[in-house]
């Protein structure tokens, strides 16, 4: 014969147990802090990537020195900005920014965190195979090289617009925290990351 108080018991706790167990509440952060302010060591999981010489500095997600220096760029000579690299001129490091005006491309130079202009180039005239990869472009190079940031949370190195198979796309080189390197494409259409 079952004990009825032994069964409601047992009854009893297996329903605590189960309640308990899938509680919606999370737990307590330690010392106030919020678990985005957590930050962990992400090992590159992706065999393209190789290890660099330098760390480049934490990237703030959607925030880049050279998708700003492209920005600048374009905007100081109002035309479109398609190359970003870094470069050293004379001892200072800067971004040496491609921008095509008109018919023509310019070499412009920007500070490292992307907001000031250093100096101008002279002027060449803009290849025509370079001229018909712009006429196809949707994307700035500023918004592909932001959407690598979001997507890889590395810094960028270099941006060039390339044609893949048939399809134009910026090659954007990052630069992950632990000094790898990677590469993404971002379809210059759709800014889709390929």
């Amino acid at each position: 014969m079952r004990h009825p108080v032994r069964v409601a018991a047992i009854v009893g706790l297996t329903a605590g147990l189960v309640v308990g167990c899938t509680s919606a509440d999370d737990p307590a952060e330690p010392d106030g802090a919020a678990s985005e302010d957590v930050v962990t060591d992400r090992e590159p999981d992706n065999p393209e990537i190789s290890p660099g010489d330098d760390a480049s500095p934490e990237p703030i997600p959607g925030e880049d020195g050279a998708a700003r220096a492209l920005s600048t760029a374009a905007e100081s000579v109002d035309g479109q900005a398609f190359a970003v690299e870094r470069t050293d001129d004379d001892g200072e490091e800067l971004w040496e920014v491609t921008v095509a005006v008109g018919d023509e491309q310019v070499d412009v130079y920007v500070d490292l965190d992307g907001n000031a202009l250093v100096r101008e180039g002279e002027r060449e005239a803009l290849e025509g195979e370079g001229q018909q990869r712009l006429d196809e472009v949707a994307v700035t190079a500023s918004e592909a090289a932001t959407t690598a940031v979001q997507q890889l949370g590395a810094a960028v190195e270099e941006v060039d617009l390339t044609d893949e198979a048939g399809t134009v796309v910026w090659e954007i080189e990052l630069r992950t925290t632990d000094g790898a390197t990677t590469e993404a494409r971002v379809d210059a259409m759709t800014g889709e990351v390929l």
